[in-house]
């Protein structure tokens, strides 16, 4: 009977970019997480590494694998995010009398138990598009970069003389690289030497075996896979980490395979890494996607040299299998994934998800729920904007008071229990609600029945009495309204429009129609008071029947 209250709200990012930022959240912490694990395998446990380098190399991508696919493994499968997320989304734009306009989305860390039950989330607001320009803005310019850079290895490969070709490998020598790497680029298959390595027989066919070992396993093309992850997560500096741990892995691998020379012996071949790491000392010429002998940190020099000595013991120490950890490390980041599998809580509903609860309800009772764009606007304002999930939940809070009068009055006339939503839609049950309407025109009482309606139904409006404050009395005036409208209309959305708007304001609307359902067509078209009413009547029904969106 009264006119519906504020405006509704519209979600402003669609479940897809939601979809997204939680992988890429949610991956960002995995993958750190797997690069600490590596690291500490190839620092501590290198006995473990040297000795099954390729089986370490299977478990990081085994690795790389879980912590990309797991955030999206869980949504696949249909298991519920946690209740609370780092990250939660509470509110969208709002929608005014000439269409959606504009709104930061507002983005808040978990309150605490004792402010959750106090209905206090106190958001924090920041620039949503903002960030996704610095996100995307920030793995653009890497990309660039890693491009350039790579176009620029090739190119100076091209521009190098050939030594030897053996299949789709060029062996090229340099008079600038001060040690030698290997390289892909355009295709083809680079080991770069330098000059001076040529008269030195015996080193040369050690580099180059160790180099085109790094070709025959693809390394060069994990190096670009991680290159690309590392501009994709460009923030994230434990991806520095995840690379230089599977660098070191490879050289393993590729140490291992030069020692199978039986004309190589580990001696010789440790004064060629420590010549190359001589020589590599000072300005570096290897640059982004290739693969030095010698490349990497004095640290990793040390423990490959190590390696190198303890091969030619065959020590027995500190046999933990490698599958072992690859294992517990797997275990880790599931679980991790399992944690946060849900980096961005978003607290608006969909669509689909509430004509999902609209058809439960209607094959339950019959009563027909209609859900479209308004209807899932109005319960994203309730459930989604901070101030109005507060009243609603003090609306829920309220509702035991009378629910119980109002469903047991509805059943004995034979109308539905669904009309509860009425009472939600125009007092959230609150007796004392009063609209900011003129005195002689107010409507008061759960029901917010108007003082002609009230007298017309049989009940007493006077300075001295007023039965619509009774709510038992109240109930009873609004049951035999609505089941004169249903004699009269014969559809639940129509009668509510008229509760609101009135008979002859739905009779002048129908006009010309034949059938129940063109009658609710036009009474429902547009965005008229009476078509907003029946739209916050229809939200009032699911929330009062799926409560736990407001938790």
């Amino acid at each position: 009977m009264k006119k519906s209250g504020p405006r509704v709200g519209n979600p402003m990012a669609t479940t897809t970019i939601i979809a997204i930022l939680n992988w890429y959240l949610s991956s960002a912490l995995l993958l750190s997480i797997g690069a600490l694990v590596l690291s500490a395998v190839v620092r501590w446990a290198s006995s473990v590494a040297a000795r099954s380098p390729e089986r370490c190399l299977a478990v990081t991508w085994a690795l790389l694998a879980v912590a990309l696919i797991s955030p999206w493994a869980w949504r696949a499968a249909g298991i519920a995010p946690p209740a609370n997320a780092p990250i939660e989304i509470w509110s969208g734009p709002r929608v005014d009398a000439g269409g959606a306009s504009p709104a930061r989305m507002t983005l808040g860390w978990i309150p605490s138990p004792e402010r959750r039950a106090q209905g206090s989330l106190r958001p924090v607001p920041v620039t949503f598009g903002a960030g996704v320009i610095i996100l995307g803005g920030g793995a653009l310019l890497c990309f660039a970069t890693l491009i350039v850079r790579r176009r620029r290895l090739g190119q100076l490969c091209a521009e190098m003389p050939l030594v030897k070709r053996v299949g789709r490998v060029r062996v090229c020598a340099s008079d600038h690289a001060p040690a030698p790497f290997a390289a892909r680029a355009r295709g083809i298959a680079f080991i770069v030497v330098p000059t001076s390595l040529l008269a030195q027989s015996a080193r040369l066919r050690m580099v180059i075996a160790h180099e085109a070992h790094h070709h025959r396993r693809g390394d060069l093309h994990a190096a670009a896979l991680i290159g690309f992850f590392r501009t994709l997560f460009f923030w994230n500096p434990f991806l520095a980490l995840w690379e230089r741990a599977v660098a070191e892995l490879q050289d393993f691998a590729c140490d291992r395979q030069v020692l199978c020379h039986p004309r190589v012996s580990p001696i010789d071949y440790s004064h060629t890494l420590l010549w190359a790491a001589e020589a590599a000392h000072g300005k570096r010429y290897v640059l982004s996607g290739a693969r030095g002998v010698a490349d990497g940190s004095a640290a990793s020099l040390g423990r490959r040299i190590a390696m190198l000595i303890l091969i030619e013991k065959n020590s027995k120490r500190h046999r933990l299998p490698s599958w072992v950890l690859g294992l517990a490390a797997c275990a880790l980041i599931v679980g991790t994934s399992w944690v946060v599998r849900a980096a961005i809580a978003d607290h608006r509903v969909t669509r689909s998800q509430v004509e999902d609860m609209g058809a439960r309800i209607t094959r339950r009772s019959g009563f027909p729920v209609l859900v479209d764009d308004q209807v899932v606007e109005r319960l994203n304002q309730w459930v989604a904007v901070p101030k109005a999930r507060e009243s609603m939940q003090k609306a829920l809070k309220r509702m035991p008071t009378y629910r119980g009068m109002i469903e047991k009055t509805m059943r004995a006339r034979g109308l539905p229990a669904e009309l509860l939503g009425m009472v939600m839609a125009e007092s959230a049950f609150d007796n004392e609600a009063h609209p900011d309407t003129p005195a002689e025109k107010r409507s008061v009482g759960i029901w917010q029945i108007i003082p002609s309606t009230g007298r017309n139904l049989g009940l007493e409006v006077s300075p001295a009495l007023d039965e619509r404050l009774e709510p038992r009395k109240a109930t009873e005036a609004a049951a035999t309204l609505v089941a004169q409208l249903f004699d009269r209309y014969g559809d639940w959305p129509v009668v509510i429009a008229a509760y609101n708007a009135g008979g002859k304001k739905v009779d002048s609307l129908a006009v010309g129609a034949t059938s129940k359902d063109k009658v609710r067509a036009l009474v429902l078209a547009g965005r008229d008071e009476h078509a907003r009413y029946v739209r916050v009547v229809m939200a009032s029904v699911i929330l009062i029947e799926n409560p736990s969106l407001l938790e």
